[in-house]
């Protein structure tokens, strides 16, 4: 199994959603029609989790890998509920403030319109398809385990131990 075999399977799993296609990328995000991702955590997962949890009451810990997927999701799902204004205030804060601002933007990026729409949508999806989210989340750290004892084993056969 490799890196592919992760790709694919998430590539195979959005399609049903209208997105095409996945690439390695930084973090889970949505461009140019595609989903990019990287299997990695970052320090601002605590702080997007602790704003799940008290924005929306839910626990998103255990299934925070498909949550940020489905976010991403979201983001595609939702496009058409977003205003003009929400658009204008999203690129406004987007461009405009938060490049200015050196202290943490996290709470005021979690809280633009289209960061709420795509959280919404991604839990509601996630508690309407619990069986399949579940079984969905198991295969993908299925394979980023063999992924990383296989790595793991590399380095030890690389070394000579």
């Amino acid at each position: 199994m490799t890196k592919d075999t992760l790709t694919k399977n998430i590539t195979r799993y959005v399609r049903k959603f209208g997105i095409k296609s996945v690439n390695l990328g930084n973090s889970f995000y949505y461009k140019d029609g595609k989903i990019n991702y990287t299997v990695l955590s970052y320090d601002d997962d605590e702080q997007h989790i602790k704003h799940i949890e008290n924005t929306y009451g839910i626990d998103v810990r255990p299934f925070y890998f498909l949550f940020c997927l489905m976010h991403e999701v979201g983001h595609h799902m939702t496009v058409d509920e977003l205003t003009e204004d929400d658009m204008i205030f999203e690129l406004i804060m987007r461009n405009g403030i938060f490049p200015l601002v050196e202290e943490d933007t996290n709470s005021a990026y979690f809280n633009l319109p289209a960061e709420d729409l795509a959280n919404k949508w991604a839990l509601e999806y996630i508690l309407n398809h619990a069986d399949e989210c579940w079984k969905f989340q198991r295969k993908c750290f299925a394979i980023m385990s063999h992924q990383f004892k296989k790595k793991s084993f590399m380095k030890k056969a690389m070394k000579g131990e």
